[in-house]
């Protein structure tokens, strides 16, 4: 093994990848999880090889990983963005404030014409994850801003 190879490994991507996959569970089974092939999977823990943007996107979606902290240990290694696992966290809505229905219901519709116009599905908890941060994000203005939906579905579609 070359020495560049030794310190890849030992730090760097493939060793963020590595405690990644340690918490995930296994390299086979986050190589299934994104439909590529343990050996390829493997070659990454190695530094053989790097996976490509749309694999990269997959692990950290899979995982809940941001891409920053995975690419270039910047960052947390939890994802912030909306979508990204598969269980959504509970809402942290203050206690003593009422969720503001109507707002929630725009998000709701907003996210489903976004997906609708994208060709997009996601899956419930994603989807539940995405309109969690939205309204977040909306419910200071007390309206649906239409391009952080916008974006945000680009993200996770």
């Amino acid at each position: 093994m070359t020495a560049r190879r030794e310190k890849q490994e030992s730090s760097g991507f493939a060793a963020r990848l590595r405690e990644v996959i340690e918490a995930y569970g296994s390299a086979s089974g986050l190589a299934k999880a994104i439909e590529r092939s343990e050996g390829a999977v493997r070659k990454w823990l190695r530094g053989e090889s790097e996976p490509n943007v749309t694999d990269l996107r997959s692990v950290c979606e899979q995982t809940g990983t941001s891409i920053e902290w995975l690419v270039a240990g910047r960052g947390q290694r939890e994802a912030l963005g909306p979508g990204v696992r598969e269980t959504a966290p509970p809402y942290q809505n203050a206690p003593h404030e009422q969720v503001n229905t109507a707002l929630l219901e725009g998000i709701i519709a907003a996210v489903e014409e976004e997906l609708r116009s994208a060709g997009l599905t996601l899956h419930v908890a994603k989807k539940s994850v995405l309109e969690a941060h939205l309204y977040d994000l909306c419910r200071e203005r007390k309206e649906v801003d239409r391009e952080a939906v916008a974006r945000l579905v680009k993200l996770v579609g």
